[in-house]
């Protein structure tokens, strides 16, 4: 995707990624947002204030087209039981105008639960909270 358009909401990155020459599956990780001892976590689910550590809980691609639609994302993976509070969003496109195999998306969606899980730099990556706006992350350097 074009990195010099400016995604305010995951409808954006829909919207994008539909005009891409070709056809695009969508990574997505599902995050769930644990506060630290020092972190307050909102009620409403809006942010953890101070530190906190993200775990992936969920890995799936979508083909993305006209359909797709945040809300019936969130509705799938609530129906799922698990927990979560971000999701993370990459595209994989293949060429020669043929979607990316579920299959073929499979090792990305490993790298992306990987990264996650080993505190790498997540700024590659899309992400947005469960209303659809976009989320950013700091990386806490330890020592």
């Amino acid at each position: 995707m074009n990195s010099n358009i400016r995604i305010q909401s995951f409808s954006d990155l829909l919207e994008v990624g539909l005009q891409q020459a070709e056809p695009q599956r969508l990574l997505l990780v599902l995050l769930k947002a644990e506060p630290e001892d020092e972190a307050t976590h909102h009620n409403n689910g809006e942010a953890i204030e101070g530190g906190g550590l993200l775990r992936p809980v969920m890995a799936t691609d979508r083909e993305l087209n006209e359909e797709l639609r945040l809300d019936a994302l969130v509705e799938e993976a609530d129906q799922s039981g698990l927990s979560w509070d971000l999701i993370m969003v990459s595209s994989l496109s293949a060429s020669g105008g043929r979607l990316p195999t579920e299959e073929e998306a499979e090792p990305y969606l490993k790298q992306m639960a990987e990264a996650v899980e080993m505190g790498a730099d997540l700024s590659r990556y899309a992400v947005f909270d469960r209303a659809g706006s976009p989320v950013q992350l700091q990386t806490r350097m330890t020592n």
